[in-house]
């Protein structure tokens, strides 16, 4: 598992993820806590990653990792129910939106 954090102040679930037996990693863009940088600074083999968070991090972590995921996408939801379009995320099947064919989508459909 690996947590990223502004700062040491926000660190939340690290000892839960640890009580489950994971090994944790926490960044800190500041430094103030683990590894300076963000989550992208840990590079462990993964064949399988599941990330949740910005959608600037999760291109990040697209990017830097060869395998497979998934990606939960924290979008702005104008409705909800998906009649006005505003949380649409591009994938090679069009856009999908986030609050109904989402938050979670497959790495191999997302098309930055």
């Amino acid at each position: 598992v690996i947590l990223g954090f502004n700062k040491k102040e926000e660190v939340f679930y690290e000892e839960k993820f640890r009580a489950l037996g994971a090994k944790v990693s926490v960044t800190t863009a500041d430094g103030s806590y683990g590894v300076k940088g963000f989550v992208t600074a840990v590079r462990p083999e993964y064949t399988y990653v599941y990330a949740c968070g910005p959608e600037a991090m999760l291109k990040a972590v697209y990017g830097a990792y060869e395998g497979g995921g998934e990606y939960s996408f924290e979008e702005r939801m104008g409705c909800g129910f998906g009649a006005c379009m505003g949380c649409t995320c591009k994938t090679i099947a069009g856009n999908k939106r986030i609050c109904k064919e989402g938050p979670v989508l497959k790495k191999e459909e997302i098309a930055w």
